[in-house]
């Protein structure tokens, strides 16, 4: 048996792969019968056969290969031989037309007539809205809108278990909603309104100063508590420390990061006298620096 290793074109990884399961069945079938259809390689690669050749290896049969030297898209030829022929989910279809949308066009350079051919050969090089790949692979497309979103933003074991059928893009994207929802939940400012991400990081940092407050009002409480027993050690000290204690944890207080900036809101904080280029105020700042009319739509819009 030929040793030469074969790799997958990146073209193949539009179609998931077999199960094991599904695997071992077609190798079995090869064993029995022979390789019925030859495995076809683009650029030396293989382009459509990967569990052909897989199956092929499993069971020590020498596989046949063929070139793709037509002038015509080796996508199409793909979805032919796969979306149009294999059992899929509708899922695993959405998904593998969603990848085709990321992916150059066409075949410009391999002219030679010796190509595999496809007299229901889907025409890809046509898709020009969603609605035309729905209806090519037989799927709704809001399932394909789901799809895009998911290889967006999902992890890629996500991806993974739909591509091995495992979970469905409507799922996936139920999950993706969810963990946007609670990230934003988590980053609102004390108004609920959302937090810029540009200015997050910085909103965190300064929030963190809440501890030295603290440190600073259990200071001032223990040396109002000293003073009140008229402990010896404070006797030098009188009752305007507290006011200075007092006086220096307002001053701090202003540190703290209450809304965001109703001027900039904490994207254009460059130029923003308001907030001092900090994205964002403090809770006084908030509530006696802005006109009633700007909190009012401000809250308007926290609602809405």
């Amino acid at each position: 048996m030929n040793e030469q290793e074969y790799e997958f074109h990146p073209y193949a990884s539009i179609v998931p792969m077999l199960g094991q399961v599904e695997l071992n069945a077609l190798a079995a079938d090869i064993q029995g019968h022979g390789l019925r259809h030859p495995i076809v390689l683009l650029d030396g690669k293989i382009l459509d056969g990967r569990n052909r050749y897989r199956a092929c290896r499993l069971v020590g049969v020498e596989p046949e290969f063929q070139d793709f030297n037509g002038a015509g898209d080796p996508i199409a030829f793909i979805v032919s031989e796969n979306l149009c022929r294999r059992h899929l989910t509708a899922s695993q279809k959405a998904l593998a037309v969603a990848k085709i949308a990321d992916l150059p066009r066409g075949n410009p350079n391999l002219k030679s007539s010796k190509s595999p051919t496809n007299s229901n050969s889907v025409q890809i090089r046509n898709w020009t809205t969603t609605a035309e790949a729905a209806k090519e692979v037989e799927v709704s497309p809001s399932t394909i809108e789901q799809a895009k979103k998911v290889l967006r933003e999902a992890p890629k074991e996500v991806v993974a278990q739909i591509e091995r059928g495992e979970k469905s893009v409507a799922t996936a994207v139920k999950e993706i909603r969810k963990a946007n929802a609670e990230d934003e939940v988590r980053a609102v400012d004390k108004t609920g309104y959302p937090i810029p991400d540009a200015i997050l990081e910085d909103w965190k940092e300064a929030d963190s100063f809440r501890s030295t407050l603290a440190d600073l009002q259990r200071i001032k409480l223990s040396v109002e508590k000293s003073l009140e027993t008229s402990e010896l050690r404070f006797r030098e000290i009188g009752k305007d420390c507290l006011i200075d204690l007092q006086n220096a944890w307002a001053t701090l207080k202003q540190v703290l990061p209450y809304a965001v900036c109703p001027t900039c809101q904490g994207r254009t904080r460059d130029d923003c006298t308001s907030c001092k280029q900090r994205g964002f105020v403090s809770e006084f700042g908030y509530t006696h620096w802005f006109p009633k009319k700007t909190i009012e739509l401000r809250e308007k819009a926290i609602k809405r």
